[in-house]
């Protein structure tokens, strides 16, 4: 399942560059969607069901946002460079790292990002046992 799809991206990058991106990689904005997607159902796998029955935006946010950054990656290192001024790719790399950490907070099972309610059954044991033969009345009469 994937967790965003090419219109999402438009939320984080020009249409201009992704058009670039897809110019001179072809088929790469689908291919780290898939990858992306995928390391996320690693990270949900310890949460909850998967596949989830639908996507909570804050899961679709973090896909995106992501894929966006690995997109711009393969054709700039100007965003790299935190200290530059003039750098134009700095909101999309703290966007980036804020993605980073809710999806590790995700992954230690933390609340509040759209998934409350579906954690996985708990596992365990159901024993059942007849009463007990050897209760305090009986043990009083000896």
């Amino acid at each position: 399942m994937n967790y965003c799809e090419g219109t999402d991206l438009n939320d984080y990058l020009y249409q201009e560059y992704l058009d670039k991106i897809e110019q001179l990689s072809p088929g790469s904005a689908l291919r780290h969607i898939s990858q992306v997607s995928a390391e996320i159902d690693d990270s949900l796998r310890a949460v909850c069901t998967l596949p989830l029955a639908s996507i909570p935006a804050t899961v679709r946010r973090i896909c995106a946002v992501i894929v966006c950054w690995r997109l711009v990656g393969e054709i700039t290192t100007l965003m790299d460079t935190e200290a530059s001024s003039g750098n134009e790719w700095i909101p999309l790399q703290t966007l980036y790292k804020q993605a980073v950490k809710d999806l590790e907070a995700i992954r230690e099972g933390k609340p509040g990002y759209g998934l409350d309610g579906k954690e996985p059954e708990a596992g365990g044991v159901d024993v059942l046992a007849p009463d007990r033969m050897f209760t305090e009345e009986i043990w009083s009469k000896f």
